[in-house]
Formats: structure tokens, C-alpha cells, sequence
């Protein structure tokens, strides 16, 4: 089996957010970057059907500090890491970078592609929808299991009010993860001084190949529009202010 899994460098959410002049993008030169949440547990799965099947995992990166994040892969167990190159302010587009992703996959034979389900970019979840239709593989989103059974894989897919179902899949196929089978291990410092000898390989960009179905036309920061208040860990005093407030409301006594 070999397993392309893909990592994207999202910014930093806990940071401060500044949107460009043109309303269009968000200002990046002082955030800072770290790898999708999703991508994390993608490249977990990855490395566990590697360790359960001997599988062959190539990583690719996108996004700024991709080889940062593609040395930590490798540490983690990746044989392969490969960055994409990304313009300077760049949204990573599922629809403009599926080409590239289906393009490494031909290149390197993998019958298997592992991505998040979903990133802070691509709330959609589109990268896995959109590289299974170009492939035209099966697809699986939503996954939080996923088990080897000789050429096929069993996997869990999380459904509402806590239903589960679980697919037995054929490869080549695509899949979207949303929780690993186990925890996202922790990397030492001494596999991570080690991993950064490893060679990082260069994929080049592809064309999209799905035409644009809509327009970004601009981004706004949220708007505050209220104020929460601590009522403290006192029953009588709490039940003293919502009752204050309520009347403020014109609700409660008269």
C-alpha cells in the first residue's frame, strides 16, 4: 500500500486577525502558522497503517513553514516529504490545489490518500470530494477509525446523535479524517534533530481543473456586539442579579 497524506499549514487561530486593504485575504506577516488540526490526525492514521501493514508514506506539505512541519512527519514516521510551493499571502484553495495532490498521487503509484476532513480554509471539507472525483476513487469524509483487512480497508465514519457506520472500501481510495484511530503521537526532540536531515523533495503547482463557481467578495472580522458578565460562585447573590437584570428586561416582578 502506499499512502499520500497531505498537511496544510493553516494559520494560527489563537492569533490576532488582520484582514488586507482589499478586504480580500488576511494579513499574515506577523501571524503565526502551524499544521491543520485535521491534517494532524490524518497523518496519524497514515503512520498506523504503515505500522500495521508495512505501507509506504509520502507526505506532502502546502502551505508557509511547510518543511518545519514535513520534518516533524518524517520524525513521526513518513518515508517521504515532499513541499509544494505556495505565492505570499496565499488561502490554500481545496479546488485550486486537488490537481496538484492527484497529480503527486499518479506520480508515486499511491492507491491511498489521507487528508483532513476539513481545515480552517476549507470549511466545506472539499479536498477529499474533489480528489476522488478527479481520480474517480471512492470516498470516505467524516472518518474516526480506519482498520487494513488484507486489500481493503474497514472505516468508521461518525454520523449525528452518536451513530456510527462502518464502509469496507476498495482501493485506490480517498479519505477525509476527522478523528485517528489513536491519539496523535508526541515527537522528541531527538527524532526531530534526526528528521531534519531528510531530504525534502519539490512538487510543482498544477492547474486547477475545476472552473471557479464562485467569487470571493470580501472578508469582515466579527462584530462585537455585547459583553458577558461574571456572576461569581455565590447562589444567593447570582439569583440576585439575573433577577436584576430580568426586570431591566422588563421581566420578573412587577
Amino acid at each position: 500500500m502506499n499512502i499520500l497524506v497531505v498537511l496544510r499549514i493553516m494559520p494560527d487561530a489563537a492569533g490576532e486577525l488582520l484582514l488586507t486593504d482589499d478586504g480580500l485575504g488576511i494579513d499574515r506577516e506577523w501571524l503565526d502558522f502551524q499544521l491543520n488540526d485535521f491534517d494532524d490526525h490524518a497523518l496519524e492514521d497514515a503512520i498506523l497503517l504503515k505500522e500495521a501493514t508495512g505501507a509506504r508514506v509520502s507526505a506532502l506539505g502546502i502551505g508557509e513553514g511547510a518543511n518545519r512541519i514535513l520534518q516533524m512527519a518524517a520524525a513521526r514516521g513518513a518515508d517521504e516529504v515532499i513541499a509544494v510551493p505556495v505565492d505570499e499571502d496565499e488561502i490554500i484553495s481545496s479546488r485550486d490545489f486537488a490537481a496538484t495532490v492527484v497529480d503527486v498521487a499518479r506520480s508515486r503509484s499511491v492507491d491511498l490518500i489521507i487528508c483532513g476532513v476539513q481545515s480552517s480554509e476549507d470549511l466545506f471539507g472539499q479536498l477529499a470530494p474533489y480528489a476522488g472525483a478527479m481520480l474517480d476513487w471512492p470516498h470516505v469524509s467524516g472518518t474516526n477509525r480506519i482498520n487494513a483487512d488484507g486489500d481493503k480497508l474497514h472505516v468508521t465514519q461518525e454520523r449525528g446523535a452518536g451513530v456510527s457506520v462502518t464502509y469496507e472500501v476498495s482501493l485506490p481510495a480517498v479519505l477525509g479524517v476527522q478523528t485517528a484511530t489513536k491519539a496523535p503521537r508526541y515527537v522528541s526532540g531527538s527524532k526531530l534533530r534526526e528528521a531534519s536531515k531528510t531530504p525534502i523533495d519539490r512538487s510543482e503547482r498544477r492547474a486547477p481543473n475545476f472552473a471557479a463557481s464562485a467569487k470571493l467578495k470580501r472578508l469582515r472580522l466579527p462584530e462585537q456586539s455585547g459583553a458577558a458578565e461574571q456572576l461569581g460562585d455565590n447562589a444567593e447573590s447570582v439569583a440576585d442579579r439575573i433577577v436584576a437584570i430580568l426586570e431591566t428586561k422588563g421581566i420578573g416582578r412587577n
